[in-house]
């Protein structure tokens, strides 16, 4: 199994990607396409979570920018592989959308054996956010900082519990880097999504999670975030020192985008993906976005395109971590 996109383009194929991108700019300029129906913008993810919950804002927004109705529809299960089986076999008429994470197309193919979609056949239509995730632990756990996390950690009698969202999630990815990272021997606990998990934490049933900061202050200061999994603070946590300015060498944003079925025309995804560049960088975006952990992702669909690539060979190389290899 090959990964999304690189396996597809390669180097030199992100160029041509992205000189066929302007090309189809161009003839979006001249005939814009417009749906000529309710467009599905379909979550691999139960209703509710931070994906889904994105997804509905930019639904809203999209559908006064395109003049149709955008409407969200949950398939979730098996870490995201029904919903994007369902939109690999839908029409590539841009009536039918994914917003979703490098769980489905960065870290699927790394750990599924024999996976029922090929994730580098999706077309890339629009960047929209980057999720920050933090490492946060329960209540009752007596660290205040990463490094007195880890300190803990190894002083231990028995090795610590951490929470994920779903075996081979990112969730989990990350924390397993931060094992590595820090030479920790830890037990995982995989939960159904990351409702369950958060609970879990609040009753001091599990030690830890790699979880998105945005979830982690939406708690109201009943989970203790110890650091930043990020190149630089969040804005909306200023006071959380990030995981590096803790000597642990760290940092993992998760993207969010949009991707359209295989086959999709370029002059399709170039007018969607003008759309929601001008709902994400609309100044009234960060009333969103701040609050709930994202970071608004600007890129315009050429250098989404490379970012993917780039993101693709980075969960690569933290999936390999898990030493798994799973079946649908």
């Amino acid at each position: 199994m090959t990964g999304f996109i690189s396996a597809r383009l390669g180097r030199r194929g992100v160029l041509s990607a992205a000189l066929a991108v302007a090309a189809g700019e161009a003839t979006a300029q001249a005939a814009p396409w417009s749906p000529s129906r309710p467009v599905r913008l379909v979550v691999a993810y139960p209703p509710g979570g931070q994906t889904d919950v994105l997804a509905r804002w930019v639904a809203r927004q999209l559908s006064d920018r395109l003049g149709q109705t955008v409407l969200v529809e949950n398939r979730p299960g098996a870490n995201g592989i029904i919903g994007s089986r369902f939109v690999a076999s839908a029409p590539p008429d841009g009536l039918t959308l994914m917003l979703t994470t490098a769980d489905t197309h960065s870290v699927n193919p790394y750990v599924y054996r024999n996976l029922s979609y090929k994730p580098e056949t999706f077309v890339p239509v629009a960047a929209v956010a980057r999720l920050i995730f933090s490492l946060v632990t329960r209540p009752g756990l007596a660290a205040t900082s990463a490094q007195g996390f880890v300190a803990l950690a190894k002083a231990a009698p028995q090795p610590l519990t951490f929470a994920s969202w779903g075996v081979a999630s990112t969730s989990q990815v990350m924390m397993e880097s931060f094992k590595a990272e820090t030479g920790l021997e830890m037990v995982h606990v995989p939960f159904q999504g990351a409702a369950p998990a958060v609970s879990a934490m609040l009753a001091d049933q599990v030690d830890c999670m790699m979880l998105p900061v945005g979830v982690a202050l939406s708690q109201g200061g009943r989970l203790k975030i110890l650091g930043i999994a990020s190149t630089a603070r969040f804005s909306a946590a200023p006071n959380v020192p990030t995981l590096r300015e803790q000597g642990i060498n760290l940092a993992g944003d998760l993207w969010l985008g949009i991707l359209a079925p295989p086959g999709t025309p370029d002059a399709i995804a170039d007018r969607i993906a003008q759309e929601v560049g001008q709902v994400v960088a609309a100044p009234e975006a960060a009333g969103f976005f701040t609050p709930n952990g994202l970071v608004a992702d600007t890129a315009d669909r050429r250098r989404f395109i490379a970012y993917l690539v780039e993101e693709d060979a980075a969960w690569k190389q933290r999936a390999g971590r898990l030493g798994i290899r799973l079946d649908e």
